[in-house]
């Protein structure tokens, strides 16, 4: 009988953490509609959608938390390692979709002057390429992101240092004081 419920708590467990993989392939195809939509809407006027786009990758980035957490005490009482793999591949391609309009995003601000509003997204988005770079270096995302998102990092970090010295005002520090405490860009 305790076997039998041990059986049952796995086997529900697993449903369960399966049915969250499947929400979020869901949410994936969603963010890769929302990468396209937010290159094809860069403008100087602001950028609502990329904002948009973050947004939603940042809830993606929660909710694979999330599952990884249901997965590691899952493995406890048995393994799963077809869901980890499935996590894995989502998470890879959830990286490669970010890093892409990443580099969009960043190729836009360093060809234009930096509008209105730009200095707070370019400093978010420094904090979000620094946690997805830790991300990639991942040992269990190694073989799963592929060799053109790894080269878009690359091409990311050089135009961010091309930013930086083009606006080197973003980080002068007496700018930021009305900006939200420091510790917010680091949770």
């Amino acid at each position: 009988m305790l076997v039998d419920d041990r059986e049952n708590k796995r086997l529900k467990q697993r449903q369960q953490i399966s049915q969250f993989i499947d929400s979020l392939k869901e949410k994936t195809n969603e963010l890769d509609i929302w990468a396209k939509q937010a290159e094809g809407t860069l403008t100087g006027e602001g950028f609502k959608t990329y904002l948009e786009f973050r947004d939603l990758v940042v809830e993606c980035e929660s909710f694979n938390e999330i599952i990884q957490r249901r997965l590691t005490s899952s493995e406890k009482e048995g393994e799963n390692p077809d869901l980890q793999e499935q996590l894995d591949q989502l998470t890879a391609r959830q990286l490669s979709l970010a890093m892409h309009a990443s580099l969009q995003f960043l190729k836009y601000i360093s060809e234009k002057n930096l509008p209105l509003g730009s200095k707070e997204v370019f400093i978010r988005e420094l904090h979000d390429l620094h946690r997805m770079r830790k991300n990639l270096e991942s040992e269990r995302l190694h073989d799963k992101v592929d060799a053109i998102a790894l080269e878009e990092q690359k091409k990311v970090e050089e135009i961010l240092n091309m930013v930086i010295e083009k606006a080197p005002q973003l980080f002068s520090f007496e700018n930021l004081s009305n900006e939200p405490d420091e510790d917010e860009y680091y949770r």
